[in-house]
């Protein structure tokens, strides 16, 4: 080794330092690091997630992804699937587009960049002229729409990235057929929303983020609905029938606004704030999903109260009477709803609700009772808690192997029976020749308290007013949650947290602490005791 200690330069040493000490990737699995992206292709049945350092990684059936990178290490901002195809598009935060293709060679599917395009204004322009908001691709599969900084929406023609400038939608364009009284106020800025009609092509759904939502006819070049609100605009849901559109703002606030030829500008049928009357936060995107039952799901993401939660991830969920607020315990990257694929079908019928947050990938289910999480077969969120050790063990006997997923599987009671959803393609992989297994040990989280309970279980006091559980007065295994807020459940997914109230919380034996910590949990529970918040999970 003194080899390595000698001054100077050495190209043996160095060519001896490569081969012994250079670090080499050779395989990545579980929950990709800082997710910045999420898409999800209905006709393939195919999830996409980008992340901060350039990756795009697409997700099928068990066994099923593929990965890509782009040559620049920019962060993926949004993923678009073009419709019916087996092709996607990547928007990077340096305003870059780039077309993937998912190619058949020697017999696999690669994931495979075939072209990318940077969209530049005039010269002397400024730089928010041509800053990509939105992405919209087109069902004709050969155009896309750009909405921008500026207020102007540009074509571009597919697969070459060809700017259509004559079909270009500029703001001065969409003014000039607004009424007086909306010309004098200021209802342009960036574009916030861009969405085809479910019906008709030939119309596409421009929001703009001072309140302007119009429906403009690409035939006649000309706006044919608008709708005007006197809040900030963050997203817009249309519904299946083109009949409605629902628009949620910056205040927590959500309208509903009919589409019909009998006004130029109607008013809101409805306008509610689900957390209010005080102060919430925006609400940031909104589906309006109709239902065979005749009763549309509501889903939508913030409009908590600003005093109490202002500080929570939250995506909430209205159908039936019911309303659920799923709390998860990072920030809510994006999130979809999956439901019928059809274009032609009448109803949506949305089965499961899927949210990438940066620590974790949920998907719960929409049609069995009190919206359970489905267990993912993939994405697992090893990196959730610092790791300390590991160890790997392989060659595992298959009685062994069985009774460990048995133990598994008893753990796992509280998750929904539904298949994984997202099942698309198909495995090559051909089963492994052996069992193999690896361990992690995780630190635990500053202040947890240790005691026995039952049959020798770790246990402790969720609140830390004592070492066990059993004389917890505040936290017991049986208790009545103590809540003043509004009487609504609240459950999320496995590493979030869910409390219900004027019912017993029943948790099963497992570790507890003041301090949450999500180190690999399969379930976790929220509750309110007369000493504060209390986090227990197993």
């Amino acid at each position: 080794m003194r080899r390595f200690l000698r001054p100077g330069h050495d190209p043996a040493r160095e060519r001896l330092k490569r081969d012994l000490f250079q670090f080499n990737k050779t395989v990545e699995h579980g929950f990709p690091h800082q997710p910045s992206a999420l898409g999800y292709s209905p006709s393939l049945h195919i999830l996409a997630i980008g992340t901060r350092s350039g990756a795009v990684k697409l997700y099928g059936a068990p066994g099923v992804e593929f990965m890509g990178l782009h040559r620049e290490n920019n962060a993926v901002m949004q993923i678009r699937f073009l419709p019916g195809q087996c092709q996607l598009v990547t928007l990077l935060d340096d305003n870059s587009l780039h077309l993937w293709s998912l190619k058949v060679k020697g017999g696999v599917s690669e994931l495979q960049e075939e072209e990318s395009f940077t969209l530049r204004g005039p010269p002397g322009a400024a730089p928010s002229a041509t800053q990509i908001t939105v992405v919209l691709p087109h069902s004709s599969q050969e155009l896309l729409y750009l909405g921008t900084e500026s207020g102007n929406v540009f074509v571009v023609q597919l697969p070459g990235f060809r700017v259509l400038e004559d079909q270009a939608i500029s703001s001065d364009a969409v003014l000039q057929w607004l009424p007086e009284e909306a010309r004098h106020r200021r209802v342009f800025e960036m574009v916030e929303a861009l969405q085809e009609h479910p019906r008709d092509p030939n119309q596409i759904l421009i929001g703009y983020s001072r309140g302007l939502v119009v429906i403009w006819d690409l035939h006649s070049s000309r706006v044919r609905y608008h709708f005007l609100s006197s809040q900030q605009l963050e997203n817009v849901s249309w519904q299946r029938d083109g009949r409605l559109i629902v628009t949620c703002h910056s205040d927590g606030s959500h309208c509903q606004w009919p589409v019909s030829s009998d006004a130029q500008q109607p008013e809101p049928l409805c306008s509610s704030v689900p957390y209010g009357p005080f102060p919430c936060k925006a609400i940031t995107k909104i589906f309006w999903l109709t239902t065979r039952q005749g009763l549309p799901f509501t889903i939508f993401q913030g409009g908590m109260p600003r005093a109490s939660y202002g500080d929570r991830h939250c995506i909430s969920v209205v159908h039936n009477g019911q309303q659920t607020a799923f709390d998860f315990t990072s920030r809510v990257i994006d999130f979809t709803v999956l439901a019928e694929a059809d274009p032609a079908a009448a109803f949506d019928d949305p089965y499961a609700l899927v949210v990438l947050a940066e620590e974790e990938l949920v998907v719960i289910d929409l049609q069995t009772a009190g919206w359970p999480p489905v267990q993912p077969p993939y994405l697992a969120s090893l990196h959730c808690s610092a790791i300390t050790c590991s160890h790997h063990v392989s060659n595992i006997p298959l009685k062994l192997w069985e009774r460990v997923i048995a133990a598994g599987s008893q753990q796992n009671a509280h998750f929904s029976s539904m298949e994984w959803p997202i099942d698309g393609g198909t495995s090559l992989a051909l089963p492994p020749p052996q069992r193999d297994l690896l361990l992690t040990g995780r630190a635990l989280p500053t202040g947890t308290r240790m005691a026995q309970y039952g049959s020798g279980m770790p246990r402790a006091s969720a609140c830390g007013c004592c070492t066990n559980s059993a004389q917890c007065r505040c936290s017991s295994l049986m208790q009545t949650p103590m809540r003043t807020s509004t009487p609504r459940e609240s459950t999320s997914g496995p590493h979030s947290a869910r409390w219900a109230p004027l019912t017993p919380t029943v948790t099963i034996p497992g570790w507890a602490s003041r301090r949450f910590s999500c180190a690999n949990t399969v379930a976790t529970w929220l509750w309110r005791a007369p000493q504060g918040r209390c986090w227990c999970w197993s």
